[in-house]
């Protein structure tokens, strides 16, 4: 049974590689929730980036598996701003000037590679910056020396046309790119959006990552 499990795993990671690599889409395998021996075997299969959404996870992962990149994808408080400087690849979820300052006082060594999170749907339940308000931050968080805007991302409200949402954050992109940012960032911004039920849309939106959980890990372990 368990030989079966792990074959259906790599199986499903064939598969969406597979599809991904041929629109040039990364893949970010959602481990927050995964058995690490699921996570060891992706790692030993290739897989290259891996999201979590709790910053001593994050933090004790990179430790032990420090070949691989691990992205932070979840809200994040100031008092764990030091393991998302430190460890993170990549950070997904900035929505406040105030914890990306805090973030930013650890970073030693490196420019952190940061996403602005934008609510598009302007849910109150969601986080992220309403889309307004993303030039401000922008432009704030690109001030920053120790972190490097790299591009935007979303979660398409459930229940909503995930192709609006999708297409909000590519304009969103196109505005900062042809606006006061354009000159000050050294290349394209990039876009993470979709997820396990939503990532054909996605790809089909223009992303450039997207965010595979329970496509993967479902009914593995």
């Amino acid at each position: 049974m368990a030989h079966t499990k792990s074959l259906e795993l790599l199986d499903r990671w064939r598969v969406l590689r597979c599809d991904l690599d041929a629109y040039g889409v990364r893949l970010l395998a959602v481990s927050k929730y995964a058995a690490e021996k699921d996570v060891v075997q992706l790692i030993e299969a290739g897989q290259q980036d891996f999201a979590e959404s709790r910053p001593q996870q994050l933090r004790d992962r990179a430790q032990h598996y420090p070949t691989v990149r691990w992205h932070m994808i979840g809200p994040l408080q100031k008092n764990k701003a030091k393991y998302i400087a430190r460890h993170a690849a990549m950070w997904h979820s900035v929505e406040n000037i105030d914890v990306a300052l805090a973030v930013a006082r650890h970073v030693t060594d490196r420019r952190l590679p940061v996403l602005l999170q934008v609510n598009v749907g302007r849910l109150a339940h969601q986080h992220g910056v309403r889309p307004e308000t993303v030039p401000e931050l922008a432009v704030a968080v690109n001030e920053i020396p120790e972190l490097q805007l790299v591009g935007l991302m979303c979660m398409a409200p459930r229940g909503c046309d995930a192709a609006d949402a999708f297409a909000c954050l590519r304009g969103l992109r196109e505005a900062l790119m042809n606006g006061s940012l354009c000159n000050a960032l050294p290349q394209k911004l990039a876009l993470c959006m979709g997820m396990s039920h939503d990532y054909q849309t996605a790809i089909s939106e223009g992303t450039n990552m997207v965010r595979i959980g329970s496509g993967l890990f479902d009914s593995i372990s």
